[in-house]
């Protein structure tokens, strides 16, 4: 393969399995392919030769198209705009949507696209390990993944080992779901995910797919933890507090990594600095709220708000939703498990 330092006007067609499916990527220079194999290395997207895509339903054209050398269009200025998490801005009439993280931009329905709904141009060729360029990649596939029927979600998730059913830890960065993961994981739960995961409906049942690799906790988390320091390779105490690092979970877990699972119960976290946790159960309708303000483009695309919706209703209908106050105690596998076990066995 060409070095991605060296961008080259010719078009790769590069195919990838996730959640039973497949999405296509076309990479119109080097550099953008070599972007597409890193980052999809660190999830759960695995490449396919272009013989399975005739034989799983994919479209002649891509589901998503990535460039670092075309100038992107011009955004129009009075279009409704609105902050996305994590900084930059979103311009959008309801149709199609612009996404400018820092000049690179996404397009999402861009009329006149062709069968691709989904493409990216970034602010040149940008470092491969800069958060911004993740960011894009992510709101990009993201999008593409909608198309396909299947939903981003913040959540961490796992199963129990006893009833096997599938428990969704979900919030936003700091809310304590990755914490709370990896001390069910640490504890023989099967995991998924710590972090970010797509949803898909089949049949009667909403699944649950991983699409984040590594797991991520603090310095805090990790020196709180006997089993982490004696497994973990990373030098997490000379982190900076507050800040995540990454490691590889299966080389540090003996739980058994899992590809998908049915969720039944759904945890909101977020971190309530006491020393004991509360649980607090949700009717469905508050269930289904917190869910859409963890989704907001099950409202904001409209092409696929109403699939999004429908899925987030089904998961809401085979599953209870809590409230959960994360307490200091969480950071012990013992009284993690046995909260949680509390409720997933009744």
């Amino acid at each position: 393969m060409q070095s991605v330092s060296e961008p080259l006007n010719t078009t790769q067609r590069m195919i990838y399995g996730i959640a039973a499916q497949t999405i296509s990527v076309d990479a119109r220079d080097a550099w953008s392919a070599g972007v597409i194999e890193r980052l999809f290395a660190g999830w759960y997207l695995t490449p396919e030769t272009p013989a399975r895509d005739a034989l799983t339903n994919v479209t002649d054209g891509p589901d998503l198209i990535i460039s670092s050398r075309v100038d992107p269009p011009e955004i129009p200025r009075d279009w409704e705009q609105f902050e996305i998490a994590g900084g930059g801005t979103c311009s959008s009439d309801g149709n199609t949507s612009y996404i400018d993280i820092e000049g690179s931009i996404v397009a999402i329905g861009q009329p006149g696209s062709g069968s691709a709904t989904v493409e990216v141009w970034t602010n040149g060729m940008l470092e491969i390990q800069s958060e911004s360029l993740t960011r894009v990649v992510t709101y990009a596939l993201s999008a593409a993944l909608r198309r396909r029927r299947l939903f981003e979600l913040h959540s961490g998730a796992v199963m129990d080992p006893e009833s096997g059913q599938g428990v969704l830890i979900i919030g936003p960065s700091g809310s304590g779901k990755s914490t709370l993961t990896v001390q069910l994981a640490t504890a023989g739960w099967p995991f998924l995910t710590d972090d970010v995961l797509v949803l898909s409906r089949e049949g009667v049942n909403v699944k649950a797919w991983p699409l984040r690799r590594c797991f991520a906790i603090t310095s805090e988390t990790f020196a709180n933890s006997n089993f982490l320091r004696s497994r973990a390779t990373l030098d997490y105490l000379k982190a900076e507090p507050g800040v995540k690092r990454q490691f590889a979970p299966d080389g540090v877990f003996t739980s058994e990594f899992k590809d998908h699972c049915i969720p039944r119960k759904l945890f909101f976290s977020q971190l309530s600095g006491d020393q004991r946790s509360q649980v607090l159960p949700l009717s469905a309708a508050e269930t289904m709220a917190r869910l859409i303000r963890m989704n907001p483009w099950s409202c904001y695309d409209r092409t696929t708000a109403a699939d999004h919706l429908t899925v987030l209703s089904a998961l809401v209908s085979q599953s209870r939703g809590y409230s959960l106050l994360a307490g200091e105690d969480l950071l012990d596998p013992e009284t993690s498990a046995n909260l949680i076990a509390h409720y997933t066995r009744d």
